[in-house]
């Protein structure tokens, strides 16, 4: 052979020569250019322009039979005019469509694209936490995985030894030990939940968990167990691997000090002073609000300072510094600051309402530059939820694109739903709503409502004169007969103090005898708070927030 012939081979997996070279081709394997490995040598195919370097078609193990004892054949689109007349035009593995390059079985009729060919393992010889090696089973078969309880149709592995089927992903992607937002202790994973007393119940979703399969389960709560997929997921999981970490019980920080016998306490948020309790606090003065959550008072039990006029209702002054909540997957640790720029107010994460009473926040690094609170009334919801509206426990669930059935608006985040009834659901706002509210228009309380119940004819509100949706909640008087609209009675700043000083702003009660000119909207302010400007020339009014905010 002379120096200028090519030497040509003929190999198992393409139907067309290869010629030996050292080509500037791109590897269809590694998709990297011939000098990207120590070997410069490569196959190309001149009928395919198709390029492989030596070193690529041993690690695959081109040349020999494949996991179904085939010699698998590499093809180019062009190959097989048209593609489509394959029966599948997806790879097997990873169902993306396959690109112009791909590897086949002839004979399975099993195609797959070159990267689930190299990266597909046939065996995986340590699972995370299994004691036997699990093998590729290379067939459409129906099966359950056992580690995560969900049915598939494709490409399980199996450990014989044990009789278990499953996900590739479950296998290397499902942590041993973790820790939740729905519960107080970590949780382990299993192959198999067992039988107890009764259904396993997922402390997600709420559904069924079938005992047969894997799922989470709390050592310390035998009854208590979740579906790998729930227990999982980004709206619940911190993404945190606990199996080799020491779970070390934490201090619980009280939020207050008993000083005396009395019962007199100093409260974490107003140190300087003492607070002392009174069970039965009756005020006349409707803006006389709680300083954590900034709902009036209505005879509640409630801490008073014996020096000024700092007030707190007795469950608020009871909440925690630090609690794990539903809606995040950290710790959030109760805040007592009121953050505030020159133009708004802060707006909870989970129901959209401002306010510049005590909020909950995240503390971790990574989200300290979202801003995530949450204020005390949304940190307050626990599961499952009895509402005044609905007659069954309500949960979140984690079920998106729902509609809340108190006010028909689509719920962006944290829905809470009913197990029993599947259209029903509440969103964050309309689930914190107060239950009972003074309003100037009536002297009695008024009182959440949904429905026309045994009135006749249109319901009209009193405060905006114009027509009340009975479909979604209002609010009325069991006395009187009013009804009246939520926004109407509550407004854009029901839970923001009455003379709290801002940068710019004062809140102030609309209680006069002639109610204010909105400067933006141009109508009188409705609503039971408005804003004025500090403006020292002339004053300017914006009955809400949206009037605030520069169009």
């Amino acid at each position: 052979m002379s120096s200028t012939d090519v030497e040509v081979v003929t190999l198992p997996f393409h139907d067309h020569p290869l010629s030996c070279c050292a080509a500037d081709f791109d590897c269809m394997l590694c998709s990297n250019p011939w000098f990207a490995l120590s070997s410069t040598s490569s196959y190309h195919c001149k009928e395919c322009d198709l390029t492989m370097h030596k070193e690529c078609i041993n690690d695959c193990k081109l040349n020999q039979p494949f996991l179904c004892n085939h010699i698998l054949k590499t093809f180019v689109s062009t190959d097989i005019p048209p593609l489509y007349s394959i029966v599948d035009d997806r790879c097997h593995f990873c169902r993306f469509e396959l690109e112009s390059e791909f590897v086949r079985c002839t004979i399975c009729n099993i195609s797959m694209d070159t990267r689930c060919m190299i990266e597909q393992p046939l065996t995986i010889s340590e699972p995370k936490h299994h004691k036997h090696s699990l093998t590729l089973l290379l067939r459409l078969v129906t099966f359950t995985c056992n580690a995560c309880g969900l049915e598939d149709d494709r490409n399980p592995y199996v450990c014989l030894e044990c009789n278990l089927m499953v996900h590739k992903n479950c296998i290397e992607d499902l942590p041993r030990v973790i820790s939740i937002n729905r519960h107080d202790h970590r949780i382990s994973h299993t192959f198999h939940l067992g039988q107890g007393d009764g259904d396993w119940e997922c402390g997600v979703c709420r559904k069924t968990i079938n005992w047969v399969y894997g799922g989470y389960k709390c050592s310390r709560c035998p009854s208590y167990a979740v579906h790998s997929r729930c227990a999982t997921r980004i709206e619940v999981w911190d993404g945190l691997e606990l199996e080799d970490e020491p779970e070390e019980e934490e201090e619980i920080e009280d939020p207050f000090k008993v000083i005396n016998e009395k019962g007199d306490i100093v409260h974490f948020s107003h140190e300087e002073h003492v607070l002392r309790l009174d069970e039965n606090y009756v005020t006349d003065d409707a803006h006389m609000r709680c300083r954590c959550c900034i709902l009036a008072i209505n005879g509640d039990p409630c801490y008073k300072c014996v020096e000024c006029d700092f007030i707190l209702h007795e469950a608020c002054a009871n909440l925690p510094r630090k609690k794990r909540h539903l809606l995040h997957t950290h710790k959030l640790t109760l805040s007592t600051t009121t953050r505030i720029d020159e133009d708004s107010f802060i707006d909870c994460r989970a129901c959209g309402v401002y306010t510049d009473g005590f909020l909950y926040e995240c503390n971790y690094a990574v989200c300290k530059g979202e801003n995530i609170s949450y204020d005390v009334r949304c940190s307050s919801v626990s599961e499952p939820l009895h509402h005044d509206l609905h007659q069954h426990p309500l949960y979140f669930t984690l079920q998106s694109y729902r509609r809340c059935q108190a006010c028909n608006k689509e719920i962006d985040h944290d829905p809470l739903n009913c197990t029993v009834c599947d259209e029903y659901s509440l969103c964050m706002r309309c689930a914190t709503l107060p239950r009972k509210v003074k309003h100037r228009c009536d002297d009695h309380f008024l009182s959440l409502c949904q429905g026309v119940g045994n009135a006749t004819g249109d319901l009209w509100c009193d405060i905006c004169e114009t027509k009340t949706d009975p479909s979604v909640c209002y609010y009325t008087c069991d006395e009187c007969g009013l009804s009246l609209h939520i926004d109407c009675v509550l407004g854009d700043y029901y839970y923001v103090k009455v003379g709290q000083p801002y940068p710019r702003l004062e809140v102030h009660p609309n209680n006069g005898a002639t109610r204010p000119l909105c400067n933006r909207c141009g109508f009188r302010c409705k609503s039971p708070f408005f804003l004025r400007g500090k403006e020292e020339e002339s004053a300017t009014y914006f009955c809400s927030i949206g009037r605030l905010r520069p169009e």
